[in-house]
């Protein structure tokens, strides 16, 4: 099978595996709601050993620190990208909610541009911006000439010539 049909899965470190959503979410939940929880803590102790009502804090500093928590996790979940799938001149970015069992569809974007550094790759999937850092992706070397092949395969592209930086 030649290149352009042949579909190149790429895994970061970071891939779910068989995870359900809801375990990769609640994972991901354990640290922000952590981080959130500890000013509110801090000042119920201070508002108690000084006599003062440490109610509020509970009752108004909960529920804003669990909601503040719930939506860092779901932006961090959602915009992390663990798997890029490459099909011919089609890619395909996952999420780790995405990701995560039961697998979503599929999205297929072109890449408009791929800038590569020495530890990190800037790629634009359609209209989103996407950095990749070298120390989470495993194979990092073939994701990046196949991300490169990819957008050379696009009409318009640039030419052959123009080969990526890769440090």
């Amino acid at each position: 099978m030649d290149r352009a049909h042949q579909e190149q899965v790429f895994r970061s470190v970071r891939h779910p595996g068989a995870r359900s959503k809801p375990v990769v979410a609640g994972g991901a939940l354990v640290r922000p709601l952590g981080f959130c929880m500890l000013p509110i803590m801090i000042g119920a102790l201070v508002s108690m050993l000084q006599g003062f009502v440490a109610l509020p804090w509970l009752t108004i500093g909960f529920p804003l620190a669990t909601a503040l928590a719930l939506a860092w996790t779901w932006h961090a979940i959602r915009s992390r990208i663990c798997e890029i799938t490459v099909v011919g001149d089609r890619i395909c970015a996952r999420s780790e909610f995405d990701a995560a069992e039961p697998v979503s569809a599929v999205r297929w974007k072109w890449a408009l541009d791929i800038q590569i550094g020495s530890r990190h790759a800037d790629l634009t999937l359609g209209l989103s911006p996407i950095r990749l850092y070298r120390e989470e992706w495993p194979e990092w070397e073939e994701l990046v000439a196949s991300l490169h092949w990819a957008h050379l395969q696009q009409p318009g592209a640039p030419s052959e010539g123009d080969q990526p930086n890769i440090p």
